[in-house]
This record gives C-alpha cells, structure tokens and sequence, in this order.
C-alpha cells in the first residue's frame, strides 16, 4: 500500500509539471504524505488522475503553446520592460499595402451579443447603447443559451457533445462564439464593453507599428482580435502578451476559427474556460497561426489575422479584483525588477516595472480608442446574483435573433 502512495505521489506531480503555470491541482504541501489525505480526497484524487492521466497520453499541444506563448523570444527581452516586445519587432505588413481594405477584409457589418437569455444585468445597458450608437448602421443578433445550442446543432453538430458536456458557464459562451464569427462573420462584443468610436475605425486606421502581423502575408487582413493591457497580462500570467476574446471580428467561415472549433474540440474537460476556451486557449491559438505551425493553410501568411493593441480595445486595467500595487510589492525594489528574477517571475517584474513608468496609470484610453472593456465580471460565479435585470428586446428593438424562437 505504501509502495503504491508512492507512485500516486509521483504521478500527481507529473501531472502538475504538466499543467504548470495552468492550474495547480495537488499544491506540493498535499503530496509530502499520502496517508494524511482523508479518505474522501484520497478517491477523488483517483478519479482526478484518470483523468489527468488521459490528458498526461493524448493532451493537445495547445496548452504548451499556451505555456511558451512566447519563451522562445524571453531570452531577448530586456529587464527594464520598457522596450517593444520581441514579436512586434518582427517585420510588420503595412496595412497601406492593403489597399482599402475595408472592403477587401469582408468583415460583414453584425454585431453579435451572447447571454444566457434576453434578460440582461443592468449594468450592461449604458454599454450595449454605446455601440448601437457608434454603429447605426449595423445589424445586431443576440443569441441566448438555446439559440447557440441550436446554431451548434444544425451547423457545428460533431461539437454539441462538447457543448452539452461543459462544466464552465463560461466555456459555453466562450465556445459559441467562435462558431457564430465562422458561420456568419462580423464583430463579436461581450456586454462590458463599452464603444467610443465607429467600428470602422478599426478597419481603417489600424496602429501598424503595435500589430503583430508579418511582412510575408499576401492578402489583407479578414480578422482581428484584441490584446489584453501587456502589464495585466505579463503580472498576473507571466507571459508576454495576451489575445482577448471580449471583442473580436471576421469575415465569415474564416479558417482561423475553424481551427479554434478543431482544437477546442480536443481541450481536455479542465472546467476552467480560461485554459480550455478563453484568452489562454486563444493566445497559444494565434501564437501557433503566426507560426504557421498548424499547416499552411493555417497561417498569418495566407490569411492574416490583426490582434490591435490594448489602447485601441482594451485600455482598461481590471481593479475590480486586483490590487495592483499590492500585487507589485514583492518585485520592485526602488522602482526597478530585480535584475536576479528568471522565468514567470522576470515576466511578473516587467509588468510591475511598466505600471510605474506609466504612474500607476490604470486607464490608457486616447483619442485612438475605438473600445474599452470595462470588466465587470457579472458572469462569472455569484457575482451577477440579486443584480436587475432588463429585457434586452423591449430596451433595444434594433436587437434580433437569428432564430425566430
């Protein structure tokens, strides 16, 4: 019995090495002895390392991508945190050699919302106001929770399996809404997000010098995504950049979302939509599409996708669930990261170091700011219990469906 505690010592830390920087299912402080464990745990850590242990076996690589989103450019990156990141470096398409392409890039004129149902928080409302404001001349489609599953049932049916299986509310929402920009095309928005300029801003003054694009690319972009504030995402995930799923766009039946529904369906069930759907799963997506390291079909090359740069959608800090400053502490020592730092811990330190070379300056929004998500996180967990409700059709009669029940 002894002997085989410890083989179950052994294999639970593989299974963490595996996932680090991911989620930590066994702390190590678990694992010194197995024979403390209750029982209860004691079986429920079985049933967690069959599982894990299938992922150990047929795990995609997505998630190393995830993990080395950029590791391999770490090593060029100065300490300071005050230069352009690597992959920026890189030759970069001039969206002038595209032409006008507004037109060329195909991306229909939908804005699509996802919600549980029409009934919506009320803290939505000023913000989903703004964009309909912003975009009169847009057509705008609300797909609520059976309306997504019918979308998948009739054209995506190899994923309703997935779909229905899903133990985050929040890998459903997630999921959909690749499928709704492969299908339809346009611009995806979640309900936080706040519009301060046209949508065709986007499409025609781009900020090349901050996109991450690549000089061989031979057609003009027909997709975009948004990048997370590099601070936020280099402090709390330790990793260079960030793609944000909040506010995305494409013409329709685009091959980079295709390739999202493929890999998506071969995420193991982790119920942490971070990892398996949302912005982790999307980066180590477009870390491998710059790569071309899904194909040649799948690639920046054939079929560029922008991700425009956090002070154009996405300008905002998150200080609703983060104390920065705090967060910061350990890491700076007069203002300046510790030159010693490796690894995530170096990452973490830059991103400290650029927070006070701006002045703690959480809001980045300017004149070029098209959108600002706002982060309210009413979806995840409790946070939207007891909060009103509006109806989103009575408010907004310019919304519809696709479907007509």
């Amino acid at each position: 019995m002894l002997h085989f505690q410890a083989q179950l010592t052994t294999i639970l830390r593989i299974i963490n090495r595996n996932l680090k920087n991911h989620i930590d299912l066994f702390p190590e402080n678990m694992l010194t002895d197995l024979r403390a464990w209750p029982k209860m745990f004691r079986v429920a850590a079985l049933v967690l390392l069959s599982l894990n242990l299938v992922l150990l076996i047929t795990g995609p690589k997505l998630l190393k991508h995830n993990n080395e989103c950029v590791t391999e450019h770490h090593q060029q990156h100065q300490s300071t945190g005050h230069q352009a990141d690597p992959v920026t470096t890189n030759p970069v398409t001039p969206v002038s050699s595209f032409i006008n392409y507004t037109g060329i890039s195909g991306i229909p004129k939908i804005l699509h919302y996802v919600f549980k149902s029409e009934q919506v928080f009320d803290s939505y409302k000023p913000f989903i106001k703004s964009c309909l404001d912003q975009n009169p001349d847009w057509q705008v489609l609300f797909w609520s929770d059976s309306h997504s599953e019918k979308l998948i049932a009739d054209h995506y049916a190899r994923f309703i399996h997935k779909y229905r299986s899903y133990r985050d509310r929040l890998e459903k929402s997630d999921s959909v809404r690749y499928m709704i920009l492969h299908k339809f095309g346009g611009v995806y928005l979640d309900m936080d997000v706040e519009c301060r300029k046209p949508f065709s801003r986007l499409f025609t003054q781009p900020p090349v010098q901050e996109s991450l694009a690549v000089a061989s690319a031979t057609a003009a972009p027909s997709a975009f995504l948004g990048e997370e504030r590099r601070e936020q995402t280099r402090i709390l995930y330790g990793y260079s950049y960030c793609a944000m799923n909040s506010m995305m766009g494409s013409r329709p039946g685009h091959p980079f979302f295709q390739l999202a529904i493929d890999r998506m369906l071969g995420m193991p069930m982790l119920a942490h939509a971070r990892l398996t759907t949302g912005p982790d799963f999307l980066t180590g997506l477009y870390r491998m599409w710059l790569n071309c390291s899904a194909g040649p079909a799948s690639c920046q090359a054939k079929e560029p996708v922008l991700l425009y740069p956090a002070r154009l959608v996405s300008p905002l800090m998150d200080t609703s669930l983060v104390n920065w400053e705090s967060k910061c502490r350990p890491f700076l020592s007069k203002g300046k990261p510790d030159a010693k730092l490796e690894g995530r811990r170096k990452w973490e330190a830059m991103g400290c170091s650029q927070l006070v070379a701006n002045g703690w300056n959480y809001d980045q929004t300017d004149d070029t700011t098209v959108a600002v998500h706002r982060f309210l996180h009413l979806g995840y967990g409790n946070q939207g219990l007891n909060k009103r409700k509006f109806n989103l059709f009575t408010e907004f009669p310019r919304i519809k469906t696709h479907y007509s029940t």
